[in-house]
């Protein structure tokens, strides 16, 4: 049979044995269709249920030195359902201690020269690292701001000004961001994290199956005396490994697409149902083609440290660096005013994170895409060259050789190298 075949034939066997691996399985497959779509979705429901609960309960208030003359506006605190209004001796003390959230001090009077009878200064005093506190300080902000508005709009009719004279200015602002455009928006800070992480956790067992899973199960050195050359083995758990970290990526951004608006929801209320949360048909090839880019490196990446793993568990130990090392870069970027730039561009993962955000908004600069690509395959190539370069090695493929990636470069290749150069 020719090469072609036997990697074709390699290849499938090793799809159907991940298909029979629970933990394959649940990782490369469930775990991307429903893992973060529905911890998203609990944390915003959560956000929600705590934010209820806040709104929940009543602020204790305190009022000291409350003039006579401001009873309308003591009659809103006292009728005010999220009020309670309380009386203190030590007001700071009881803050402190947590029996009081906020006390209020009228000053009546601004300044001696005030033009305006009944104006006043309100001192407030709260304990901002408590969040009752807080919560009272902002509702009677809203308060004292709305009785203000009512007190200066009653004084201008006494000297005979309209509202529109009093406001003098007025600003007016629009969004020209349609709901589509913000639903982009969003995608484009959430997707690129969640789908650098769910191609590195579709990639991390797989990639430890099919080599420190060989050698603990036996099979690797059964598997190495196959009638086909031993690259075209390599070369079919490699296709297998991409292909699995690939598979989990676009199932996870397809379930995030489906489920964002029902996720945001409980946190945008009302906002979220003008949003729609869709990809530009445009964008897809590009991002199909990044997302496999990267599938190709981290699958490399993974596979020359697990090889040199025994066990599973060893292999783990192994590759959860470079796993971290893939998404924590990331996790930089998610605000908004980053802008794509050479820099970037030349970065591993981060490059493909940029370019998969900049095409979910419809934004092609080319440069810099044909840059990444050009990034992401000469990292493609290095990885396997130093993988072909390991391969040369029996004692590696027969799986006797013991020792880490760092040991076997320094021993063997770095080594080799400088005995050529002698020579």
């Amino acid at each position: 049979m020719s090469s072609r075949t036997d990697i074709r034939l390699l290849y499938v066997r090793e799809l159907r044995s991940a298909l029979r691996e629970r933990n394959i399985v649940i990782n490369s497959i469930l775990l991307p269709i429903f893992l973060y779509p529905v911890i998203l979705y609990l944390m915003y429901t959560g956000i929600s249920f705590v934010g209820g609960q806040t709104q929940g309960y009543r602020s204790r208030i305190a009022l000291s030195s409350f003039p006579a003359e401001y009873s309308l506006l003591k009659k809103e605190l006292e009728q005010n359902t999220q009020i309670e209004l309380k009386t203190s001796r030590n007001p700071d003390a009881d803050i402190h201690e947590g029996k009081l959230d906020l006390n209020v001090e009228f000053v009546p009077r601004v300044t001696q020269g005030s033009s305006l009878k009944g104006d006043f200064r309100v001192k407030l005093i709260y304990d901002d690292s408590k969040d009752r506190s807080s919560v009272a300080r902002r509702r009677l902000a809203d308060i004292l701001g709305r009785y203000r508005d009512f007190f200066l709009e009653g004084e201008a009719r006494k000297l005979g000004l309209s509202p529109a004279q009093l406001q003098q200015f007025w600003v007016e602002d629009r969004n020209i961001a349609t709901g589509r455009q913000m639903g982009q928006f969003l995608l484009g800070l959430m997707l690129p994290l969640f789908l650098v992480i769910m191609l590195s956790i579709g990639c991390m067992h797989p990639a430890i199956d099919s080599t420190a899973g060989e050698r603990e199960k036996s099979t690797w050195e059964t598997l190495m005396t196959s009638a086909t050359p031993r690259r075209n083995i390599i070369i079919a758990k490699y296709l297998y490994v991409a292909t699995m970290a690939s598979v989990a990526a676009i199932l996870n951004v397809i379930a995030m697409m489906l489920t964002m608006k029902s996720i945001l929801t409980p946190l945008l209320g009302r906002a979220s149902e003008e949003m729609t949360f869709t990809i530009p048909l445009s964008s897809i090839p590009l991002i199909l083609l990044v997302t496999v880019l990267l599938a190709m490196f981290i699958a490399a990446g993974m596979m020359i440290l697990a090889s040199f793993a025994r066990t599973f568990k060893e292999g783990q130990s192994m590759v959860s660096p470079f796993y971290i090392a893939t998404f924590m870069p990331v996790m930089f970027l998610q605000s908004p005013g980053i802008e794509f730039t050479p820099v970037l561009a030349v970065i591993p993962v981060v490059n493909v994170a940029m370019v998969f955000r900049e095409a979910i908004a419809g934004i092609y600069h080319w440069p810099l895409i044909g840059l990444t690509l050009v990034v992401e395959l000469l990292c493609i190539i290095l990885a396997l060259a130093l993988a072909t370069a390991i391969l040369r090695y029996e004692d590696f493929l027969l799986g006797s050789y013991s020792g880490s990636l760092a040991r076997f470069v320094k021993q063997r290749l770095l080594r080799r190298n400088a005995l050529s150069g002698g020579k």
